[in-house]
């Protein structure tokens, strides 16, 4: 016998107050009697308490889930390893669309996250660098936790290269040996640069974009100036979504590209493609199969509980 939720032994300071109430209340009790000349059946008093209490750490028993195993399994675990490549880059602070493209692709990304099942998850942010902020991994708490903390002051530049963060995340697909290379670019777009579409069809990688903002955009607030960035001649400048290089990645690479802004966001469609490619063999885990027995402990402590609640007892006036 094993207990499956020891994280709730605190419940037990519930019998230990149930047996302090008890004896706090017998003793007030027998006093009043006694002031009256009344005498009660102590042997029913105790069993009252007894059974009262007893209940009460039983159903205290339940909580803990007493289990014993029956056998253990190996079980192979299939599933994707997939990148997400956030877009850092200044321009992903223009708010044309609520609250800012930067703050509306984290939750993007964490929805994806959220929505995966088995699959390994990695994020790399991009600027005019990149760099692997969390390896692949399945512990999506962690992802999403990873996620929060994205901002555009975590890479120096403001520029958007993608080519950077795509090499990373070839090279730790290589080392990882996985089936379906597949990189999701969450970005506001960026030029087209040859050398990335050769390089993402030399290497096989499946790209999925996500194009975030408007095509009439915005302008790029400046943090630092409190004002908006402007361009060498002293012109605000206005960032618009540059959806064509997003869509050139995807169309090369059989992946599919999205777009999000203030009335539509079709990045759920992401999670059903995902879940129809052929899934590759990520470890071996082990599952253990037990049998419950919580509800015997918390049928008879309940039953315990009713039978002191309503055992009563005769009471006779002292000569």
């Amino acid at each position: 016998m094993e207990f499956g939720n020891l994280e709730n032994l605190i419940y037990f300071i519930f019998p230990v107050l149930s047996l302090i109430l008890l004896i706090i209340g017998y003793e007030k009790k027998k006093k009043g009697l006694k002031f009256l000349n009344i005498s009660n059946n102590k042997k029913i008093d105790f069993l009252k308490i007894f059974f009262i209490n007893i209940g009460t750490v039983l159903v205290c028993i339940s909580l803990l889930s007493p289990q014993k195993l029956i056998e253990e399994k190996e079980v192979e675990r299939k599933g994707n390893s997939i990148y997400i490549l956030m877009d850092t880059s200044r321009s992903m602070l223009t708010k044309d669309i609520y609250p800012n493209r930067i703050e509306r692709a984290k939750t993007i990304a964490k929805n994806i996250i959220l929505n995966l099942k088995g699959d390994k998850v990695g994020i790399i942010p991009f600027s005019d660098s990149a760099y692997i902020q969390m390896p692949l991994t399945d512990d999506y708490k962690i992802a999403e936790n990873f996620i929060n903390v994205i901002d555009t002051n975590l890479l120096s530049g403001g520029g958007t290269n993608i080519f950077e963060g795509l090499s990373i995340a070839n090279k730790s697909f290589e080392e990882t040996e996985t089936k379906n290379k597949i990189v999701l670019v969450i970005s506001d777009g960026g030029d087209t640069d040859d050398k990335t579409l050769d390089f993402i069809k030399k290497n096989n990688l499946k790209v999925c974009s996500v194009g975030v903002g408007t095509e009439k955009g915005s302008v790029i607030p400046d943090n630092k100036k409190s004002g908006f960035i402007k361009d060498e001649k002293g012109n605000i400048v206005v960032s618009s979504l540059n959806s064509k290089f997003l869509k050139e990645m995807s169309e090369i690479s059989n992946g599919k590209y999205f777009e999000v802004n203030n009335l539509s966001d079709n990045t759920k469609e992401f999670i059903y493609d995902m879940e129809t490619l052929d899934k590759s063999k990520i470890k071996d885990e082990k599952i253990s199969i037990y049998e419950k027995y919580f509800q015997w402990f918390l049928g008879i402590g309940l039953l315990f509980i009713l039978i002191g609640y309503f055992l009563k007892g005769g009471t006779k006036n002292e000569k």
